[in-house]
């Protein structure tokens, strides 16, 4: 399922070899993509629904059944999230406390104008970058993350296919964290991840480049 897409963690295909009846179910989330913040909504039933993976990659769900005699037996499952955008940004940050935000800008774009993606034009408008009136290439900010350690995500559908885009992290001077502050970001191109890089950002309302995506070649120069 892509990410921030509605998923289910279904366990009533087990039974009890022995005939036995199953009188409970557990679930647990045992692994996620490093930089997650999203949990369960609850652990306890046959079906776990609406599940929303935060970021692509793998999640690992664990079933405790237990039968009516108190005998348990344990599987897992792994649900991959795959993005369905080809061009994928994603980021998240160590300490809570401090606004980092993800900034995206078009071919030949300029920071904090219609030519950049980010919080303040991209997460409730919607910005023209390349075919007037085609979705499919313009940018989306799904999620800005102000108090927490993200994730944040930019993607395109369908990005223009001559053009050089532009990584930007900035320190938001309004949430301050005193120390240094590991910032990650992950590119993937076509369902598939290409690049991660972290830097450490110290100064408040810098502005931190992080890496260039050219779309025609398919490649990510680090900056």
């Amino acid at each position: 399922t892509p990410p921030f897409t509605a998923a289910t963690f279904d366990g009533s295909s087990s039974y009890d070899q022995a005939g036995g009846i199953i009188t409970s179910y557990i679930w647990n989330l045992v692994e996620s993509p490093e930089g997650s913040s999203v949990g369960l909504p609850y652990n306890s039933g046959m079906y776990i629904s609406d599940f929303y993976p935060d970021l692509a990659g793998e999640y690992i769900g664990e079933l405790i059944v237990t039968n009516d005699l108190g005998y348990t037996d344990v599987c897992q499952v792994v649900l991959e999230a795959i993005p369905a955008q080809s061009l994928w940004i994603e980021m998240f940050w160590q300490h809570s406390g401090d606004d980092m935000d993800l900034h995206l800008l078009a071919p030949g774009g300029i920071l904090e104008t219609d030519s950049d993606c980010y919080y303040a034009n991209c997460a409730w408008a919607s910005l023209d970058w390349g075919i007037p009136g085609a979705p499919e290439d313009d940018p989306s900010l799904d999620i800005d993350d102000i108090s927490g350690i993200g994730p944040e995500n930019i993607n395109i559908y369908s990005p223009q296919t001559d053009g050089v885009y532009t990584v930007y992290v900035h320190d938001y001077p309004g949430s301050v964290f005193s120390g240094s502050n590991d910032v990650t970001i992950n590119i993937y191109l076509n369902g598939s991840i290409v690049w991660t890089g972290t830097k450490p950002i110290l100064t408040e309302a810098s502005y931190t480049p992080y890496a260039i995506i050219d779309w025609a070649s398919q490649s990510v120069t680090p900056l």
